[in-house]
């Protein structure tokens, strides 16, 4: 075998190597653009040029990293919506609950009324049927304080589901406010990150130093807010 052909095969093996971690590394960005359309967000490009001009370009960690953020980030804004869909149906249920005991209590209380018609029905015959007519005036009276007793528990009831759904109702404002909150603190933090570096290095992040010197300077923000927190509460 010729001298060449040893570097010629290695060379190849390399090749193909790089070829496939390429493959991989744009396979799983197309994970992470199907997650962000997904959530009605933008997908990311990827570029091959040579003309670096209006692009950033990351090192695989950090590529790697950012991915896993994304990943990370998407991830745990469907669980919180999915959090906030359960809360929804069980605040349905709750409704349709509520909505059911309360047609008891109209049903419970009209036949209430029946019952104090048919009352006034018979004290009207008390004269000529006294006898017949105090047993069963006793026993219309004793049910209509079941029939009240029950729709006393029956109101008693519907108050319990309407706290029990204002109490639903907060919850979700609260995890929706929350949500916001969190997206918004997110953005701010990209920006102030960003911004600062800029103002320091005049130009944009683009190595592992850069990177690192982000995360310091995203270490010193936090510490920043801590602060300003702490003094205005």
């Amino acid at each position: 075998m010729p001298p060449a052909a040893p570097k010629a095969q290695e060379s190849s093996q390399l090749s193909c190597r790089l070829m496939a971690e390429k493959q991989q590394e744009e396979a799983e960005w197309e994970i992470i653009n199907v997650l962000l359309m997904r959530h009605g967000l933008k997908p990311l490009c990827l570029v091959e040029r040579t003309d670096l001009k209006d692009l950033i370009i990351f090192d695989k960690q950090s590529s790697q990293r950012m991915r896993q953020n994304l990943k990370m980030l998407v991830e745990e804004t469907d669980r919180q919506q999915n959090v906030i869909q359960e809360l929804i149906e069980t605040n349905q249920q709750l409704k349709n609950e509520l909505q059911l005991e309360k047609n008891r209590a109209a049903h419970q209380e009209q036949r209430a009324n029946d019952l104090e018609q048919i009352m006034e029905s018979v004290r009207c015959k008390i004269g000529e049927l006294e006898d017949q007519s105090v047993n069963r005036v006793c026993q219309q009276q004793n049910e209509m304080k079941d029939l009240q007793k029950e729709h006393r528990t029956l109101q008693s009831k519907c108050q319990h589901y309407k706290k029990k759904q204002m109490e639903q109702q907060h919850i979700i404002a609260a995890l929706q406010k929350d949500v916001c909150r969190l997206t918004k603190e997110e953005e701010e933090r990209i920006i102030t990150q960003n911004r600062v570096f800029a103002s320091l290095c005049k130009r944009v992040p683009h190595t592992v130093l850069d990177q690192q010197l982000l995360s310091l300077i995203d270490y010193y923000e936090s510490k920043i807010r801590k602060i300003h927190k702490q003094r205005y509460k």
